[in-house]
């Protein structure tokens, strides 16, 4: 299925894109079919059940707090872990305004549950809705699976797969997106700019990249802004601290980009609204090399900083289409490391080849990373990934650039990164079920 470039980066509230990003889609998603089905203003009380990572995890992510606030209508790009909480707060006092409109009686403590030791099929993230009338009667049912990317799907899609928009241009590989270029005589930027007139009118699709970019930017600026320590742990915020150590020396462009992708973990695992790239636990890496970008042209314009985030995008749709999701970290940091060096080098004018070929040499250093988050905080080793994968992709593009015709093996990588992660037991594809969790004593 293609994915559009403003499906693949989500805004929304950290610390994750399947565990509070995609929960409150879910139950976003079930409140408009409660309203398409006609049973929502006879609804009177909602059960939710989380089951697999979401019931172990849950609670460090918020999850329960997002899952309120969709049942309350709010979208993820207008939340925070601020606004969470207030509307958490509000709905154990007053009871929960179903769809913003119609109040029902309900206790997060009582009508949300967490079954720890139960876990539905297909990725192990997921939720079930039930709704009830007056009588105890019930109105609907539905059961949803929140992928690493916040993606959401019910039960039918999950077992086939959406099916997804015709565009003009299809490629699922680094192969096939080579070779429509080469055909058709267009620049990958241009190729992905097409086909998100599949989705939307190129004035929206115009409007939703810049507005993502400045989503990153200003996620950056509040995470090189703030101090103090992160939720939920000991672990002090650096962002800021380096960020200004930084301003005083003559800093290497690697440095630099390694502190704002520092910024952005950092107010993701605070709660803060990010840009999932590809996933909230990593959004840093895209985020730091597009502002490295616009800080150091000497005209930035907002049509170069679209062609960033598309070329990102057709390397996601290029890496994803060989089948790396749901891969462990590979899938997460290593795919948003292959998206910033590919959009960097595609906003500095690079080939086809060459935004293949830095994509391919920053993922390839991420090969065999496993999901190993300490206690269910998207804090460590996760904003370190993120600096380091910054840093990593910056070298990658500046490489690629120097390579007139390089020779492009990322297909190749891909699979080797699938076979890899095939072999990887599920509790190291998901947060705090392995490694670092299970074998550091104040995990």
């Amino acid at each position: 299925m293609y994915l559009s470039a403003l499906d693949l980066y989500r805004i929304g509230p950290g610390p994750s894109s399947s565990r509070t990003v995609g929960p409150q889609r879910a139950a976003l998603r079930f409140v408009h079919e409660l309203a398409a089905d006609g049973v929502i203003a006879r609804t009177a009380r909602v059960d939710v059940h989380l089951f697999g990572t979401l019931a172990l995890t849950g609670r460090e992510s918020a999850t329960d707090a997002a899952v309120v606030a969709g049942l309350c209508g709010e979208s993820p790009e207008r939340s925070d872990a601020r606004s969470l909480r207030s509307r958490m707060r509000r709905v154990e006092g007053d009871g929960l305004a179903l769809g913003g409109a119609h109040r029902i009686d309900f206790e997060p403590t009582r009508n949300v549950r967490f079954h720890m030791g139960q876990a539905l099929a297909y990725d192990g993230n997921a939720l079930r809705f039930d709704a009830f009338d007056p009588a105890g009667a019930e109105l609907a049912s539905r059961v949803y699976f929140t992928s690493g990317s916040g993606e959401v799907l019910d039960e039918a899609e999950a077992a086939t797969g959406r099916v997804g928009a015709r565009v003009a241009y299809p490629f699922d590989s680094a192969e096939t997106l080579l070779a429509s270029c080469r055909s058709y005589g267009k620049k990958v930027t241009d190729l992905v700019r097409a086909n998100e007139c599949a989705f939307r009118s190129p004035d929206e699709v115009r409007q939703g990249l810049l507005h993502v970019a400045r989503a990153m930017r200003a996620s950056i600026e509040r995470g090189l802004a703030t101090r103090g320590h992160l939720p939920g742990s000991l672990m002090e915020r650096r962002a800021c601290g380096q960020a200004q150590a930084l301003a005083a020396i003559d800093a290497k462009p690697r440095e630099r980009c390694a502190v704002y992708a520092t910024a952005v973990a950092e107010e993701n695992a605070a709660g803060g609204c990010v840009v999932a790239a590809p996933t909230h636990g990593a959004a840093g890496v895209v985020a730091a090399l597009l502002e490295h970008w616009r800080s150091t042209e000497t005209m930035p314009t907002d049509a170069r900083a679209a062609d960033f985030l598309l070329a990102g995008a057709a390397v996601a749709q290029a890496i994803q289409g060989g089948g790396l999701r749901q891969a462990g970290c590979q899938s997460a940091v290593g795919l948003g490391a292959a998206m910033a060096a590919g959009g960097y080098t595609g906003a500095l004018g690079g080939s086809a080849p060459q935004i293949l070929f830095a994509a391919e040499r920053a993922l390839e250093a991420h090969w065999g990373l496993a999901c190993d988050s300490s206690a269910g905080l998207v804090q460590h080793p996760c904003i370190a990934r993120n600096a380091a994968a910054a840093a990593c992709a910056l070298d990658a593009a500046h490489l690629a650039l120097r390579q007139p015709s390089p020779r492009i093996a990322l297909d190749g990588l891909v699979r080797s990164m699938v076979e890899t992660a095939r072999g990887m037991a599920g509790r190291y594809k998901h947060d705090s079920l392995a490694g670092i969790a299970a074998n550091v004593a104040d995990c």
